[in-house]
């Protein structure tokens, strides 16, 4: 082959053509494996782009080294034999050599196409293992207090899920690294985070209980009231924020979904990126300047993100602990937002605990600072 490839006429545009095309494979894998959201998505153009550029080169390299081993050949037959010649190339060699290598080339792009889509999503909860609940049955029954203290877990030591409404609502431990980066990282500060997940099949505001203990089967030092709006199809994921590092989930209950958020807070934009907490710098956050209308310890602020960072579903609800203060502006952030098309909203906020549990939802949040009724 030394001899043909030595002899081949304009070789190198083709050579050149065929590392460009493997260069794309292997950009656009590297894109599939490591970006998440429409980075992974987008990591398929360039496999299907360089392999066929692979391929094609290929092809044509091969072409002209056959037709280059019959020059020779021809050139060899009008040449004088000695005895012992012996022709300087086989035009059968390069023949074989072609079949397998246009096989080769064949198979590389598939199989780095396959290896793309394969990495772009095990999703980190999988919402569609609770069985199916008809549409008409009213999400009202509370889950019962257990009469023992409820199992504990701990980051990298999840207890089994809980669930609520007869298996329609199931929460859960998220053990993986990356999505409790995308959950925790934006919101701990200095404390600990548990993640936990949500998958429904039904509509409802979830009212959850969590108690917090030092140890796994030591006294709890405290519960908290947390609230997430949870919807079919839709994963929810909250951040459980504490200087405890063990917790549970004691009751949980499903609210039917008012028809009106009350008013706590107005909240818009934020533009001061500045202020971005430091697990911002490799999640990507989005923020929102809000303003309450009074003290809460501890509200729930629930945002709609659409991005898979975590391989935690676009989209997927979040939801963060934030303490406020009336009148005293304070900037929330989005964890996960990190491909260059990702986004998230801010859709609710709510003070769980409250006497009268009131909530500000994005609809109600635009009416209040419009001074609509």
């Amino acid at each position: 082959m030394r001899v043909v490839r030595a002899q081949m006429p304009s070789r190198r545009p083709i050579e050149v053509a065929r590392w460009v095309g493997l260069g794309l494979v292997v950009a656009g894998v590297l894109l599939s494996v490591v970006g998440s959201g429409v980075v992974a998505l987008l990591g398929a153009l360039p496999i299907v782009a360089g392999g066929a550029l692979y391929v094609v080169a290929t092809v044509r390299w091969w072409d002209r080294a056959v037709d280059t081993a019959l020059v020779i050949g021809a050139r060899d037959d009008r040449s004088a034999r000695s005895a012992g010649w012996r022709p300087t190339v086989s035009v059968t060699d390069v023949r074989s050599a072609r079949r397998v290598a246009l096989w080769l080339a064949a198979v590389l792009p598939a199989l780095a196409l396959v290896a793309g889509i394969g990495s772009w999503a095990i999703p980190a909860l999988e919402p569609t293992s609770a069985p199916a609940i008809p549409a008409a049955a009213p999400p009202s029954t509370p889950s019962p207090t257990p009469a023992t203290a409820a199992p504990r877990g701990a980051r990298g030591l999840p207890v089994a899920p809980f669930t609520v409404e007869d298996g329609a609502v199931q929460i859960a431990q998220i053990d993986d690294e990356d999505a409790w980066a995308a959950v925790c990282e934006a919101a701990m500060g200095d404390s600990d985070c548990q993640a936990w997940g949500v998958a429904s099949t039904i509509e409802c505001d979830l009212q959850m209980t969590i108690s917090f203990a030092a140890t796994e089967t030591g006294p709890v030092t405290r519960p908290q009231e947390r609230s997430v709006r949870v919807r079919p199809g839709t994963p929810a994921y909250l951040a459980s924020v504490a200087a405890e590092p063990w917790s549970g989930i004691e009751a949980a209950r499903c609210q039917p979904r008012p028809e009106i958020d009350d008013h706590v807070a107005t909240w818009f934009a934020t533009q001061d990126y500045e202020a971005q907490p430091e697990g911002c710098w490799s999640l990507g956050c989005i923020g929102f300047d809000v303003i309450p209308e009074r003290d809460c310890p501890a509200a729930d602020v629930q945002y709609s993100v659409f991005d898979d960072y975590g391989r935690l579903g676009n989209p997927h609800d979040l939801v963060v602990p934030v303490e406020l203060h009336a009148d005293e502006l304070v900037t929330v952030w989005a964890g996960g937002v990190e491909s260059f098309a990702g986004d998230a909203v801010l859709t609710r906020i709510s003070c769980p605990g409250a006497d009268d549990d009131r909530t500000t939802s994005a609809a109600s949040s635009r009416k209040q600072a419009s001074g609509s009724p």
